[in-house]
């Protein structure tokens, strides 16, 4: 059996799926004393690339000074648990934006979890893709 036939055995439902995923909270876990994690959602590749093109140069080079609050921004939009949109939890922290909340909650961590987001998104290729494509 091809790979189209394949495909084409898969309910189509299955293509659109929202995926989650939980992840560890090293920030949070401290703040709680206790393993916490946090769920993130699948966001789309193009909204991936579109938050990302916001920390970069006219010529497409990153700005090192907006890597932090560009990553901010991309957690923001993925995280659903706790939920960094939320009116109530926005005022509590004292912050404007859930990506003011991300890095209140998150600190540095925010780097961790775009790199997450980025997975989920399916920008992650591995070394064993490399290496398969390359024999």
């Amino acid at each position: 059996m091809n790979l189209a036939e394949k495909l084409l055995k898969i309910d189509k439902g299955e293509f659109d799926k929202e995926k989650t995923l939980q992840i560890k909270s090293r920030q949070l876990t401290e703040l709680f004393g206790e393993p916490t994690n946090i769920t993130i959602k699948a966001l789309g590749p193009q909204e991936v690339l579109d938050i990302t093109a916001t920390g970069l140069d006219d010529e497409g080079n990153p700005i090192i000074k907006k890597a932090l609050e560009t990553n901010a921004i991309l957690v923001a939009a993925a995280v659903v648990d706790p939920p960094l949109k939320d009116s109530e939890l926005l005022k509590h922290l004292g912050v404007a934006t859930p990506s003011d909340a991300a890095l209140k909650l998150f600190k540095g961590e925010v780097n961790k979890i775009s790199t997450e987001i980025n997975k989920l998104a399916g920008f992650d290729i591995g070394d064993d893709t490399d290496k398969q494509i390359k024999n």
